[in-house]
């Protein structure tokens, strides 16, 4: 007697639930370690397709910058590759992004407008991915007919929460890779910010200053093409392209007259604006330049000194512009203005006055600017890790970094204005959060605030109040300066555990003390071998000696560093 056919049982709701737990548990431990998108969506579309019994399937995200959707993730999905643009208004995804909700058929060729042929049988589901009203993209599986008996094998209401559910996970991969991104993007904006400054306060001749200059934005932002292009002081119609990055080395080469009244750049040199055109070849202004197809994006930069142009900074990629790219730029910009006046005034004067400016600008910068770009790194190299731990302590950190970020570009902003006064550029004073803190305050807790900023990375900081009296914002202001430079150092170079900051008050003087546990130095020699290490030290002691006071450093290697400041107090002065 033949045996009876075996019937596949189907599972129990009970036996599914427990799939799907297995399932979401390994999606959210992979969003966990996994900061990769790409990797991260194919993992998600995997565990998708093994709990729905689906053949295929393909995640596909919203370009807003382009307004295009492309596959980001594939699985067996016929005429498919991952990189594909998807056209607008058509297929599935385009029938999900239009609906924004999920669209169930049993066969594909039923939707307004099929456009792979080759799944017209097959039944298909797609539901929308979404952060918060905004669409991300598309999710979608589908399941060829039965292979023995041709029986379609369509999706059920079941199967679309289950889906959305993968789809809502989905959303987060992406947007926590995209807020990954976007903090890597800005420190990298913060680093070619910070090179350009060394640059600009170097004692580099403009010409080499200019080309580094190009050089940087190529290789720290990988843009493809770099010009940096000055007005002929002889001929103020006329822009040289001088320095040149990226693939404008290899296709330009040498130096080239553009007139200005011709091209994007002349445009920027004429009005003195920002020129912005993400698609180049359909700006009327654009001109081909030789070894490229006009299919890149371009943006072109003025440089200015107060209302004279003194040239263009011109960058060219694949990708259009952002805001925040062109906000970057324009810092870098404003730097290369900067440098440029001041190489004309040092080889037209060579003013004692000039050097004492460019002076004050090395020390301003290193005592705010860079300060709080080092601070900005330290948290920058947390978030990534701090994100794969704990997504809130992710967030706060990435938040740190944006208010560390925002109050340095705004202090470059403002230096950089004070660095060309004018009728129409007054004067600024540079803000500074941790001097207003001080004058509310006073030294002791300003000082304990900047401690817990996170401004001293890992290294233990007891701040002692020894016997402190309150004393004039002049003094307090220098003695906070000098501890947070002290500190900055301590961080930078002692690779230290431990450091004491001490303020007293004793016998007319006002003495603050930095002591480290860390590698220390030989004071004889820092001060030249080190141009970074020597600014500091001068600009302590620049600082000291501003109030009549002086700067004692005692250290040696392997022996910690002690860095004292004891400014004199006049009988108005004394408590």
């Amino acid at each position: 007697m033949p045996e009876p056919p075996v019937v596949p049982l189907r599972p129990s709701p009970l036996a599914r639930l427990a799939r799907e737990r297995d399932s979401l548990r390994g999606v959210i431990a992979s969003i966990g370690r996994e900061t990769d998108l790409a990797p991260l969506l194919a993992r998600v579309l995997e565990h998708a397709c093994a709990l729905l019994a689906a053949d295929h399937g393909a995640i596909s995200l919203v370009d807003e910058s382009r307004g295009t959707v492309r596959a980001a993730a594939v699985r067996d999905m016929p005429a498919v590759r991952i990189g594909d643009i998807i056209p607008p208004g058509v297929g599935m995804v385009g029938l999900v992004l239009e609906r924004r909700a999920p669209v169930c058929v049993r066969r594909y060729a039923e939707i307004p407008t099929p456009i792979v042929p080759a799944l017209d049988e097959h039944a298909m589901i797609g539901v929308p991915v979404h952060w918060g009203d905004a669409p991300m993209g598309v999710f979608a599986l589908g399941r060829a007919p039965d292979a023995s008996t041709g029986r379609r094998r369509p999706f059920g209401a079941r199967d679309v929460e289950t889906l959305e559910e993968f789809a809502r996970h989905a959303a987060i991969a992406v947007h926590n890779a995209r807020r990954l991104a976007a903090e890597r993007l800005r420190g990298e904006r913060l680093a070619l910010i910070a090179h350009v400054g060394r640059l600009v306060t170097g004692d580099l001749q403009r010409d080499e200053l200019l080309q580094r200059a190009a050089d940087a934005i190529h290789e720290i932002l990988g843009y493809e093409n770099v010009a940096i292009a000055l007005l002929l002081p002889e001929d103020p119609d006329t822009l040289l392209l001088h320095s040149l990055g990226g693939g404008y080395k290899r296709a330009i080469g040498g130096r080239h007259h553009i007139p200005i009244d011709r091209g994007l750049m002349g445009a920027a040199a004429r009005t003195r604006e920002v020129v912005l055109a993400n698609e180049a070849a359909s700006d009327p202004r654009y001109l081909p330049t030789p070894g490229t197809d006009g299919r890149q994006a371009e943006v072109v930069l003025p440089l200015l000194a107060g209302d004279r142009v003194l040239g263009v900074l011109n960058v060219e990629r694949r990708e259009p512009f952002a805001a925040e790219d062109v906000d970057g730029l324009r810092i870098v910009a404003d730097q290369l203005a900067v440098a440029l006046e001041n190489a004309q005034l040092y080889e037209a004067a060579q003013r004692a006055a000039a050097l004492e400016e460019r002076h004050r600008l090395a020390r301003e910068l290193h005592d705010s600017v860079t300060q709080q770009l080092f601070t900005a790194s330290l948290v920058a190299q947390s978030v990534g890790a701090a994100y794969a731990r704990d997504m809130v302590e992710g967030e706060r950190r990435a938040s740190m970094l944006v208010d560390i970020t925002r109050g340095a570009l705004a202090e470059m902003r403002a230096l950089l204005t004070e660095l060309r006064p004018s009728a129409e550029w007054p004067v600024l004073t540079i803000p500074d959060a941790g001097l207003a803190r001080l004058r509310g305050v006073g030294l002791v807790e300003a000082v304990r605030t900047h401690v817990a900023s996170g401004a001293v990375g890992e290294v233990a900081v007891d701040v002692v109040d020894d016997g402190w009296t309150p004393q004039p914002p002049a003094i307090e202001e220098t003695l906070y300066r000098i501890a947070r430079e002290a500190l900055h150092n301590v961080v930078k170079h002692a690779h230290a555990a431990r450091a004491e900051v001490r303020a007293t008050t004793r016998g007319g003087v006002a003495r603050l003390t930095v002591h480290d546990d860390g590698a220390g130095f030989d004071p004889g020699t820092r001060i030249g071998g080190r141009r970074d290490g020597g600014l500091g030290l001068r600009s302590m002691r620049e600082r000291a000696a501003e109030r009549g006071g002086a700067l004692h450093v005692e250290s040696a290697p392997g022996r910690g560093t002690t860095v004292e400041a004891a400014l004199p107090l006049g009988e108005a002065d004394m408590p």
